[in-house]
Parts: structure tokens; C-alpha cells; sequence
């Protein structure tokens, strides 16, 4: 466990972020808090499909189900082939939107710390840690809780139980990373409108001293 904690939630995290940081951090449109979080969201499907499709080639390679030779029994290879593919690509594609998530509560920080360069630093840290701590937590999660379920309440089919702990855990961290955005929303406008408000108070107070 400790080993998702210390080495792939925040590699991965890192470097997801790394390549918010190096492609969009400067580009004008990044100019707004909220668009670190949609930039790092993209960041995380763009790393999923990648992982995903290194998960389903490895495991197709090393499956028995591949094709060897163009032997008598081709066609029973090749359905036997696409059934293993078929089931690995759906455990998958269920791990792309964790990544979103994860890289969206990061990309959110990295956007807090562009407009707020004298605490960036630890900022951009701690979006890291949050995080490499949720991705962590899914992938040590993951790896039990849905057999303890299927084990528990026999009869379930153990793909169905991983489609629900997958939308529980990724629909709370959503909800979560929503509320954030919504604060910092309302924030934002509050601070906005208090900016109009005193200058609308300034040029009140010049025109009546005229």
C-alpha cells in the first residue's frame, strides 16, 4: 500500500501536472483559476488512454488468448482474443475518470498558485499531495474492496460491483472538487464586485468634490 502512497500517486500526479505546467501554464487562455482545473483534467484523459492502452497491449501479450499461429483454429483464437481485450478495456476505461478527477483537484491548485505567485510554491505542493493522496487511496482501495463485496453478497457479478465502488469513490471526489469550484466562484465575484463597489465609491466622492 505504502508503495501507491510513495511512488505512483504522486509520479503520476507529477507528471500529469508537468505537462500542464510545460503546454498550457502560459498560453493567454489560461486566465482563470478554474481553467487549471479543466487543463488538468484534460491532462488525466490524455494520461489514461495512454495507460489504458499500455494496460490492454501488455495484457493481450502475455494472454494465451493471442494469436500464435494462422493454425486450423484461427477463429476460436481471434473471439478468444477480442473477449480478453473486450474485458480488460471495460475494467479499464473505468479507471479514466478517477485520472480527471485526480489531475483536475492538481490542475485546480496549479491555477490558484498563477494568480497568486507569492504563496505558489506551497500551493502547487499541496494540490500535488490531495492529489497523489486520492489517486492512492483508489488504488489501494480498488484492489479489495469490490471482492469483499462480491464475497459478501454472493451472486453479484464482480464487474457491476467495481462500476459502483468506481462511480462512489470518483462521484464524491467530483462532488468535492465542485464545491471548490463553487466557493472560489463565489468568492471571486464577491471580491469582484467589492473592487466595483469602491470605485464607484471613489468617483462619487471626485465628482461631488468638483
Amino acid at each position: 500500500l505504502l508503495f501507491y502512497y510513495l511512488v505512483v500517486g504522486p509520479v503520476e500526479e507529477f507528471v500529469k501536472l508537468l505537462a500542464v505546467r510545460i503546454y498550457a501554464y502560459r498560453d493567454d487562455r489560461f486566465d482563470s483559476v478554474i481553467d487549471g482545473a479543466v487543463y488538468g483534467a484534460v491532462a488525466g484523459l490524455g494520461f489514461a488512454s495512454i495507460e489504458n492502452l499500455i494496460y490492454i497491449t501488455r495484457n493481450l501479450s502475455g494472454s494465451s488468448a493471442m494469436l500464435t499461429s494462422m493454425t486450423a483454429d484461427f477463429a476460436a483464437q481471434f473471439f478468444e482474443a477480442v473477449d480478453a481485450g473486450g474485458q480488460i478495456a471495460a475494467v479499464r476505461s473505468l479507471a479514466g475518470p478517477g485520472h480527471v478527477i485526480y489531475s483536475a483537484f492538481a490542475g485546480y491548485y496549479l491555477g490558484l498558485a498563477k494568480f497568486n505567485r507569492e504563496h505558489a510554491v506551497p500551493i502547487v505542493i499541496k494540490g500535488l499531495l490531495i492529489a497523489a493522496f486520492i489517486h492512492a487511496t483508489y488504488n489501494s482501495l480498488v484492489s479489495f474492496v469490490p471482492r469483499l463485496v462480491v464475497d459478501a453478497v454472493p451472486g453479484v457479478p464482480f464487474i457491476v460491483v467495481f462500476f459502483g465502488f468506481v462511480v462512489v469513490y470518483v462521484g464524491f471526489f467530483l462532488y468535492i472538487l465542485y464545491r471548490k469550484l463553487q466557493r472560489y466562484s463565489r468568492k471571486y465575484r464577491q471580491v469582484n464586485a467589492d473592487i466595483e463597489a469602491a470605485d464607484i465609491d471613489s468617483e462619487l466622492t471626485e465628482f461631488d468634490a468638483d
